[in-house]
């Protein structure tokens, strides 16, 4: 029986392999064509490392130690090396810069005759975004595959704080483009989610605040924040929110400098008094209290290196005022100086003669009591203020960064600067409010910490401000140049 058994399975193995042909040949054809592919198959290389800013460089040349040295390369991508000077080493692969190296030490640079120059990278950069601006944990996010989506880095960052606005975040690219980008939609599926490389910084801004600016006899001046979602608020909840006016104060009259650049006179006793209902002032408007006639001052404010609050005495001129506020900065215009008055009429004046002499009648004009004198900075230029040696207004290119702006204002005041807390204020281009960033700039000027080393624009403000100082916005001693009060002063033109 076994027997029968055992033949019966030998003939149906058989009898399958008659049946089915074409499969055996159609098997064997793929195995034949998988060997093949395999042995021609080329093996894959590794891709060639290229130095990127931030790696750490041992540079040794065989035998000459005055040669050799540890070196980092700079945001820019640069280092210094003594037989080349400045040069850009980033992109650069370890062979390429050894040749380069042994070109300049050797024939072309006649420093060596047959030098031999080892390159290692001691350590090198992490591939890392930045993450500012209202998140909970602001700073460099590692991205261990050199790319993740949006809402991964931000998740990396601790998240979105509850002032910030995913609607409004912006990324700026690694190759100096940016792009605005409305998180929630990319979340829902209604839109393509954005993928983050190393090297792009990601800003997530709070949202919008509105601020009303207030200068004169006031308990508080400066920069005043609307509750969130608030955009107006009438003239007597705003004086009740910063304190009232103070005793000095005249009581008859005040300034409204409008966003849109006109000028409203209020009697400000009558608002008080409930007289008169209390006018609305919105967003990016300024209230100006002047102080009573007995105590007459005016104001030079604007593009120049001691501008403030002066006392006037009788028969004090243009010229007069021009001189107490210092000299013009390089980016002043004095061809578009303007006079604001006290009953709120404006005069726009070319002040260039009277600087050159040959305009006496000008230099002889009056100030009258609460004049405020604009001095305009031209279209592209920034301001650096706080504990630096030389504030003020500075030109702007295309190549500013901070560190390069910090430096042309003397860099900080020894020992009184908090650099941790470097303040970049930039104006918004649709005319709302500012966009404020904390940055930590304490090794910026050693040429590390690249996201710290913003690159600006035209209009920018930095602040460095004291070591003792609790709130940076406190010490804004003169608003109408700053967070946007200059730019809204500037709008009356």
């Amino acid at each position: 029986m076994a027997r029968q058994v055992t033949e019966a399975s030998q003939e149906a193995r058989a009898g399958s392999s008659l049946v089915c042909p074409p499969l055996r040949t159609l098997f064997f054809g793929m195995c034949a064509l998988i060997l093949a592919s395999i042995a021609t198959a080329q093996p894959l290389e590794a891709p060639v490392y290229r130095i990127r800013a931030g790696d750490s460089l041992s540079i040794a040349v065989a035998g000459q130690p005055e040669w050799s040295l540890q070196v980092n390369v700079r945001p820019d991508g640069r280092i210094t090396y003594p037989a080349t000077g400045e040069i850009e080493v980033a992109g650069l692969t370890l062979e390429q810069l050894t040749e380069v190296l042994e070109r300049a030490l050797g024939p072309d640079g006649r420093h060596l005759r047959n030098p031999q120059v080892f390159i290692n990278i001691t350590r090198m950069r992490t591939l890392v975004a930045y993450v500012l601006g209202a998140v909970k944990q602001p700073g460099a996010v590692e991205l261990p595959r050199g790319a993740s989506r949006l809402a991964t880095v931000l998740t990396m960052a601790g998240g979105i704080a509850l002032e910030g606005d995913p609607t409004q975040v912006t990324l700026y690219r690694s190759d100096g483009t940016s792009t605005a980008i409305d998180l929630e939609t990319q979340l829902t599926g209604d839109a393509e989610r954005t993928v983050v490389h190393s090297g792009d910084v990601v800003v997530v801004p709070q949202n919008v605040i509105h601020f009303i600016g207030v200068l004169g006899a006031t308990a508080q001046t400066g920069q005043i924040p609307l509750s969130p979602r608030q955009s107006e608020i009438d003239m007597l909840s705003l004086l009740v929110q910063i304190g009232g006016i103070s005793e000095g104060a005249d009581r008859n009259r005040a300034l409204i400098l409008r966003e849109d650049g006109e000028v409203e006179a209020v009697a400000l006793g009558k608002v008080l008094t409930r007289q008169i209902g209390p006018p609305l002032l919105h967003g990016g408007d300024v209230l100006w209290v002047p102080p009573a006639p007995d105590a007459q001052y005016f104001a030079v404010t604007g593009a120049v290196t001691t501008g403030g609050r002066f006392e006037r005495r009788e028969g004090i001129t243009l010229a007069d005022a021009m001189a107490l506020s210092g000299k013009l900065s390089e980016v002043a215009d004095p061809e578009r100086v303007m006079i604001i008055h006290a009953n709120g009429d404006k005069e726009t004046l070319n002040i260039l003669p009277m600087l050159q002499g040959e305009d006496t009648e000008m230099a002889l004009k009056p100030i009258q009591p609460d004049d405020i004198v604009l001095v305009p900075t031209r279209d592209k230029s920034y301001v650096i203020l706080g504990a630096v040696g030389h504030p003020g207004f500075f030109l702007w290119d295309e190549d500013t960064r901070l560190a390069d702006a910090l430096a042309k204002a003397g860099g900080p005041i020894e020992r009184a600067a908090a650099m941790a807390k470097v303040i970049l204020v930039r104006r918004s281009e649709e005319g709302g409010n500012p966009t404020v960033l904390q940055l930590d700039a304490r090794k910026l000027l050693q040429g590390e910490n690249e996201a710290a080393n913003w690159k600006l624009m035209p209009g920018d403000t930095v602040y460095v401000p004291a070591k003792d100082e609790k709130n940076w916005y406190d010490r804004f001693d003169n608003p109408l140049s700053l967070l946007g009060l200059w730019g809204t002063l500037e709008r009356v033109f």
